[in-house]
């Protein structure tokens, strides 16, 4: 039997699970994690089961999207079924992601197991570590810092703003064309300086808007081979969308 921590999660949590899982490996914990340790012959049913039986605890990282998964349906069950069985200190741990309320729990849990819950904000994974750390039966490190939110000072705003957004085709290209006003919000201030209003015409179009979510989306998950090729070909024209976004922005 292994001492890995099995980490249940649906895909829309990958980001969250990713930082989970990190901050859990940077000390000393082993984890497992499907998208990373299944490869293209497994039987993901048969493996998934094994790993959670072999578990030294199992974390479900519970979201809205989890709730209604029923993948993670059925690997609380198995889990809760595992922990039932075992008396070796096995635990069934809950990370309640924001947006979930502690009645919502009980159509995953029917007895309270532990749960963990995350605040709203960009610091509430890192606050939830020591209570995580604590269920596992583990210590974190004394050096560990949870993050801190920086306080925020007033900055100034511009801020486009489109009005009646129609698609126009010009010699086969179709872009998104608008009327276009600039509002500049000084900082501090309640003043609006607004401009007069001027035709925009989106310089990029479904192609590039499709690349540049997919860096920002989905490139971190496979950030090597041809998508690193991909990802460094999308980048040295940055400069150039960057520019071409701006001008259309100003009018010019």
């Amino acid at each position: 039997m292994n001492e890995h921590i099995f980490i249940s999660h649906t895909s829309t949590d990958d980001a969250t699970v990713q930082q989970l899982r990190e901050a859990l490996e940077l000390h000393g914990n082993l984890t497992w994690v499907d998208s990373r340790e299944l490869s293209g012959g497994d039987i993901p049913a048969e493996q998934i089961e094994r790993s959670i039986r072999d578990a030294g605890h199992f974390l479900a990282v519970i979201s809205l999207d989890a709730l209604g998964s029923e993948q993670v349906q059925r690997e609380v069950g198995l889990a809760l079924q595992e922990a039932a069985r075992r008396d070796d200190g096995y635990k069934v741990i809950s990370l309640v992601l924001p947006g979930v309320q502690p009645g919502h729990l009980k159509l995953l849990f029917a007895e309270e197991p532990l749960h963990i819950f995350v605040a709203e904000g960009p610091s509430g994974l890192d606050e939830a570590m020591p209570a995580l750390f604590a269920a596992l039966g583990k210590t974190l490190p004394n050096d560990w810092q949870a993050g801190e939110t920086a306080s925020a000072e007033a900055v100034e705003e511009l801020i486009l703003k489109l009005i009646d957004p129609v698609i126009e085709e010009q010699e086969g290209i179709r872009r998104a064309v608008a009327t276009a006003e600039l509002a500049y919000h000084p900082a501090g201030s309640h003043e609006i300086i607004t401009s007069r209003r001027y035709r925009f015409r989106a310089p990029l179009g479904p192609i590039e808007l499709e690349e540049l979510r997919w860096y920002v989306e989905r490139y971190y998950q496979w950030p090597s081979g041809v998508f690193k090729k991909r990802a460094r070909q999308l980048e040295g024209k940055l400069p150039e969308w960057g520019q071409a976004l701006f001008a259309a922005a100003l009018g010019g």
